[in-house]
């Protein structure tokens, strides 16, 4: 009997801060999460990344893709804001992405991938871009067929438009209605204090340089 009431208390405490650990996790994704969707365009990620990183791990860990989906952003960010080291950033943000994408495939995961792959683009553009391309639309296109009504595909798509030149068909003119199209998305997203909703920031963003 001493035995019995030894082991079922040993499994209460297990059980008891295994929870106690997940509850820990969830709070501080919560608020690293509130804080990287607050965050302006010119912002030092830095401190942001190490926090990320610093998430206690739970149980489910293996099946949490939160944590390296916004590490991926984070580090894809980083990578647009370095002088020197953005392939080094960008190459970071790829891995993530994919580790994110091996533990749940899924629309924000994609979005993910293709940000990351425009960051390594990015770095030398008239270099990279025949190179890159497929791999920055491609992820676009599955993400889409998971899920059309997820905003961040259209804020993406119109960031890509208004990049490409014009000779080329790009320009503000011709993503004036896919930014139209993701903020109507972006409006009734269901809020979330861990899951992406991310973007309202970006639109805001676009509206400076080309109003829609």
């Amino acid at each position: 009997m001493y035995y019995l009431r030894t082991f079922s208390l040993v499994i209460f405490t297990s059980l008891f801060w295994s929870k106690q650990v997940v509850a820990q996790k969830n709070s501080n994704l919560s608020t690293l999460v509130a804080s990287f969707n607050a965050a302006p365009k010119e912002y030092d990620y830095t401190q942001l990344v190490s926090s990320f990183e610093k998430l206690p791990v739970s149980p489910n860990e293996t099946k949490d893709w939160l944590p390296s989906y916004y590490l991926s952003l984070l580090y894809t960010r980083l990578s647009f804001q370095a002088k020197k080291g953005g392939d080094l950033y960008a190459d970071k943000a790829i891995f993530l992405a994919q580790q994110s994408m091996a533990i749940q495939t899924n629309d924000e995961n994609y979005c993910a991938l293709s940000m990351a792959y425009t960051a390594k683009m990015a770095v030398s553009p008239y270099m990279r871009w025949l190179s890159y391309e497929k791999s920055i639309y491609e992820p676009l296109q599955k993400a889409k067929k998971i899920n059309t009504n997820n905003p961040r595909i259209y804020i993406l798509e119109a960031s890509l438009q208004m990049n490409i030149p014009s000779i080329f068909g790009g320009g503000c003119a011709k993503s004036k209605t896919i930014l139209v199209k993701a903020k109507q998305l972006l409006d009734k997203q269901v809020p979330s204090t861990t899951l992406p909703t991310w973007g309202k920031l970006s639109l805001d963003d676009f509206r400076e340089t080309c109003p829609f």
